[in-house]
């Protein structure tokens, strides 16, 4: 991963502020919200997030670039992959999955994400860039009493990221193992082909994308996208 500090260009679109101001007050987002509402430290190490995709639909991840609460990006060579989620078939899942990331962790809160993934069912690569907002940011660093062990507390600090066919993502926060709570204040943008800004000419499948394992089995009889999502 590849940190570079300062003012993000996407982030900021104004002018840079210059001495012992701090550098982040004249960032906004586009709901119009800046650093009181996502500059705020969060109440554990890191979060996370990760990656999923229904059954018998691959994706795959190749980079993802997330401007942050420090004003900083992190550019993502090497992701945790993207992993079935079990139990979505048809529709996602109440629980979708998780998992422990190891590459996927982030130290302030997310504002800005970009992620360049394939979805091996359409054949195409994709571009998603997400917005986030105060909605996930309060989310995120608020503490739940966790029902199952009384005087203990959990945050959600995993972010599930959906990836489905159609270029279809969706956006969620793990509930402490119970049904995910889905970010729908997020802004998200999918795009492919020229209409790419950062992603154009990255992909995991160069020479073409092949239907392996079960997956041609599974698509008889189906009508694309093969769900709701």
């Amino acid at each position: 991963m590849n940190k570079s500090k300062g003012l993000i260009s996407i982030l900021a679109g104004v002018v840079l502020i210059i001495g012992c101001h701090d550098r982040r007050a004249a960032v906004m987002t586009p709901f119009g919200e800046g650093v009181n509402d996502w500059g705020k430290k969060l109440p554990y190490d890191h979060w996370q997030f990760n990656f999923f995709y229904p059954e018998n639909l691959p994706a795959a991840v190749t980079m993802a670039f997330i401007e942050d609460g420090n004003v900083s990006e992190t550019v993502y060579r090497q992701l945790d992959a993207a992993r079935p989620s079990r139990n979505s078939k048809g529709r996602w899942s109440r629980t979708v999955g998780a998992f422990t990331a190891n590459s996927n962790t982030g130290t302030a809160l997310p504002v800005h994400m970009f992620i360049c993934w394939d979805s091996v069912i359409d054949k195409k690569a994709y571009e998603t860039e997400i917005w986030f907002g105060k909605e996930t940011w309060m989310q995120m660093t608020t503490a739940y009493p966790d029902p199952y062990k009384p005087g203990i507390i959990y945050y959600r600090n995993n972010l599930i990221i959906g990836l489905a066919p159609g270029g279809t993502v969706r956006v969620w926060l793990e509930n402490n193992g119970e049904k995910v709570m889905p970010q729908r204040s997020v802004r998200l943008i999918t795009v492919s082909g020229d209409k790419m800004l950062r992603c154009k000419g990255i992909t995991q499948h160069p020479n073409g994308y092949v239907y392996y394992g079960k997956i041609p089995e599974f698509l008889k009889g189906k009508s694309y996208p093969y769900g709701e999502w």
